[in-house]
């Protein structure tokens, strides 16, 4: 998901990861979160299906993470082997849940961490959803300080909020002609909908006064 500061992408990863863990059993699904914004996500630290909330600092925890992931991957290529996830979970159940990575705010991730794991992360981008591995990233864009394109070109879905001129949501969205903007209202992007671009509006995860609240 990428954006203009204050466009409400950390609120939407507090909406996906809220409805995800909603819907599927800790048993068919963990998350873990990389908090590298304003900390919306630790309202998730308790959560049964949450292994992990990281953030800035925690560089010891994140390491042993990117390895335990690193793994992780490798032990799910050798028991899936030529197929893909879904036809395992479908032949032998939920014996690896899926697995989804939340990082927010991506460039200061990369900053922080002196891009020590842009190996792993091309990786997961590239091979992770056959395997059950899944990232969800919150960024500015596509670019040499925001989310590198080698890893851009790996990603297949992507949700534009707001970032004010039609040429970024073009780029942001791979699309040259572009016959719908969004309007101001906060939470409001486009979203590539089968063979279109479509307006939508970020839901909230539960109602409240402020974020800090929610």
């Amino acid at each position: 998901v990428c954006g203009n500061v204050t466009s409400g992408k950390s609120t939407f990863l507090q909406t996906l990861i809220y409805s995800l863990i909603n819907i599927y059993s800790p048993e068919q699904l963990n998350v873990y979160a990389i908090d590298f914004s304003n900390h919306m996500l630790q309202s998730f630290e308790k959560a049964p299906h949450v292994g992990n909330v990281m953030y800035e600092n925690d560089n010891e925890k994140i390491d042993k993470f990117f390895y335990m992931l690193g793994k992780m991957l490798e032990e799910r290529k050798k028991a899936i082997g030529g197929g893909n996830y879904g036809q395992f979970v479908n032949a032998n159940g939920y014996v690896f849940p899926s697995v989804l990575v939340a990082i927010d705010n991506y460039s200061n991730f990369r900053e922080k961490t002196d891009d020590k794991y842009e190996r792993i992360i091309w990786e997961l981008s590239r091979d992770g959803a056959s395997f059950g591995i899944f990232l969800a990233i919150s960024a500015g864009g596509f670019g040499s300080i925001e989310i590198q394109n080698k890893i851009g070109e790996n990603i297949r879905n992507v949700i534009a909020l707001d970032l004010g001129e039609k040429m970024k949501f073009s780029e942001i969205l791979r699309i040259n002609h572009l016959e719908v903007m969004p309007s101001g209202n906060k939470g409001r992007g486009l979203a590539p909908y089968a063979d279109t671009v479509l307006e939508f509006q970020t839901a909230l995860s539960i109602e409240a006064e402020d974020d800090y609240s929610r």
